[in-house]
């Protein structure tokens, strides 16, 4: 089972809105994300899922400045009023290890 990200998502159906899901508290000495991470939608085939990256520059995240190189960032457009959608993002790591969280999205 795929441990869930803190960040619980919300957009209205007609909204396409950028995604943050950080993984620096995985990241050990001076580990950091590396090549193209990996997001699908687990549940449906609903959302349309664009733009998958690591951040090249400082991102807030649930408050929290994220360096670069820290977390995964992707545009997600469409789903069903009423539906909560689960996210896997996966991605790895300079140092060899690959991380794999859930987000949950609820379209509204």
């Amino acid at each position: 089972m795929t441990i869930r990200a803190k960040q619980v998502q919300r957009k209205s159906s007609g909204e396409t809105m950028q995604v943050r899901v950080s993984f620096a508290q995985l990241l050990v000495d001076s580990d950091t994300l590396t090549g193209t991470p990996t997001v699908a939608e687990q549940t449906t085939s609903d959302l349309t899922i664009t733009s998958v990256e690591v951040n090249t520059g400082v991102v807030t995240i649930l408050g929290e400045s994220v360096s670069a190189s820290n977390a995964v960032l992707f545009m997600v457009a469409a789903g069903s009023v009423g539906v909560s959608y689960i996210i896997k993002v996966t991605v790895s790591t300079v140092g060899g290890s690959i991380f794999e969280r859930e987000i949950v999205l609820n379209v509204q």
